[in-house]
């Protein structure tokens, strides 16, 4: 039981860790100008609209690559079913996508492709967990 709940918060953290690194280096890459006003609605909605293609799609890649991640290794170090470990640590990140896809704008194809991306990563990670860990895989 207390290998399964910490492998849940490992999962998490690295989840979190993967998703904070990747944006880090994507605003290394793209970085945000520094009088940009977050409260601002319509400033941020400028923002967003000039933003490169690239600098979206980091983002796009964080969170499935987060979601993968941090489901990957709870699930392998977890004894439970690696579903579960799918559901909390891909529902965190889901939740997290959610949230910033509707406080910030995005472009409509990402905001279709972002959370169904972080579903995939999970269902990725929870699948390789079962073939890591030797059991069947899951249906």
């Amino acid at each position: 039981m207390v290998r399964n709940i910490a492998a849940a918060i490992v999962g998490v953290i690295v989840s979190i860790t993967l998703v904070q690194s990747i944006e880090m280096l994507s605003h290394m890459i793209y970085p945000i100008p520094e009088d940009t006003d977050f409260s601002d609605a319509e400033r941020v909605r400028e923002f967003m609209s000039t933003l490169p293609v690239g600098a979206i799609l980091s983002i796009g890649v964080a969170w499935p690559i987060g979601a993968f991640g941090g489901t990957l290794v709870g699930a392998w170090i977890a004894t439970a079913k690696p579903l579960i470990y799918a559901i909390i640590v891909g529902g965190i990140v889901l939740a997290g996508t959610v949230t910033m896809l509707i406080l910030l704008p995005h472009p409509w194809w990402f905001t279709i492709s972002a959370p169904l991306g972080v579903v995939v990563g999970a269902y990725l990670g929870m699948y390789i967990a079962t073939r890591l860990r030797g059991s069947p895989a899951p249906t």
